[in-house]
């Protein structure tokens, strides 16, 4: 689970450094450890294979061992085993594989198993800190064999607004927080209703939902402080400075008729969005590799958050999604994957390194 990925990291290292990968083990936080391992050709494209480590709690309602990696019916059952073990296993059996056929790959491959993505990205932000590197990358979220040119992003942010206190009966002398914030909530719905009206060709219109509000102590004290926590989905085209763009232009709205407005604006998570065009090189040099592995060439797009957009934005590197497994089997009890889709998304990672 996130927090408890060192064994695993530990495991993950030793097949590496078995098949004689330059392995090394670097700790984002103590006992949790990103895996990077690399296999050097000095050619291009340098391909950078990455995945998360870590899994969501097992939760309850299981009928098969969430750690026993039971096999039935051609289906491999555990925590993980979609989301995103076997992501990370297709593309490791793919460098393995190379390895041991003597067969070398067209350029360097930077293989990168990381921590924490379900939470809060650690790994690959501290991956992206030490200067990752690469012409191309892929990462290996359940697809359903899929390739994902374009991913939408999130943004989390908080309002906290502060009054003045007084006594209910005398409500004149303060200032109230909550009505301050349904003032800006309004404003907040004005701002969704616009959103809708600039769709996104693949994602439709950007959206917010305001998710939580909580305020004030007791009902005959006028409330000093209301905090609201809203959640942006944000579309390929749109950044952070869009969204707090638009978020100081709604409090400068609510301020002109509440004057003493007083609003402190902080970020929560942050997932950035993706796109890549159609002709792009990767995105060709998958459909072909994917072609040659037997498969329908199928082009999807991603609702949900991933790091391939905090690589995208914060190092360059142009990022696609492609794994076996399908979402809707992650972070549910009885979680499988198919380990025919294992064997083809190991192919098509492996053809895909030596083109």
């Amino acid at each position: 689970m996130t927090g408890d990925e060192g064994r695993l990291a530990q495991r993950v290292a030793e097949w590496c450094r078995a098949a004689g990968l330059d392995t090394e083990l670097r700790e984002v936080e103590p006992g949790r450890p990103n895996v990077v391992a690399r296999l050097r050709t000095g050619r291009h494209p340098v391909v950078l294979l990455t995945g998360h480590l870590d899994t969501v709690p097992v939760g309850d309602g299981w009928t098969h061992d969430p750690f026993g990696a039971e096999v039935s019916a051609g289906r491999l059952y555990g925590r993980g085993a979609c989301d995103m073990k076997a992501g990370l296993a297709a593309m490791l059996a793919a460098l393995l594989d190379l390895r041991a056929s003597g067969e070398e790959p067209a350029g360097d491959v930077v293989f990168a198993a990381v921590v924490g993505e379900e939470e809060d990205s650690a790994g690959s932000l501290a991956l992206i800190a030490e200067g990752v590197a690469a012409d191309w990358a892929l990462l290996a979220e359940p697809t359903g064999l899929e390739l994902v040119r374009s991913g939408r992003g999130l943004v989390n942010y908080t309002l906290r607004v502060t009054g003045a206190p007084a006594h209910a009966s005398s409500p004149d002398l303060g200032h109230n927080a909550i009505v301050a914030s349904a003032e800006i909530i309004l404003e907040l719905e004005q701002l969704a209703g616009r959103l809708a009206g600039r769709p996104h060709p693949t994602f439709g219109p950007a959206n917010l939902t305001v998710g939580t509000i909580q305020g004030g102590s007791r009902p005959y004290i006028v409330p000093e402080l209301c905090v609201l926590e809203v959640d942006r989905r944000v579309n390929p085209g749109e950044t952070t400075q869009t969204v707090r763009a638009e978020t100081e232009a709604v409090l400068e709205a609510v301020r002109s008729r509440v004057p003493w407005l007083s609003a402190a604006f902080s970020f929560g998570s942050e997932y950035f969005p993706f796109e890549l065009t159609e002709d792009h090189p990767l995105v060709r040099a998958m459909l072909a590799a994917m072609a040659g592995a037997g498969l329908q060439p199928k082009v999807g797009a991603w609702r949900a958050a991933s790091d391939a957009g905090l690589l995208t934005a914060r190092t360059g590197i142009p990022c696609v999604l492609f794994g076996p497994g399908d979402t809707a089997q992650a972070h549910r009890p009885d979680e499988f994957v198919d380990l025919a889709e294992l064997e083809s998304a190991s192919d098509v990672c492996a053809r895909l390194l030596k083109s």
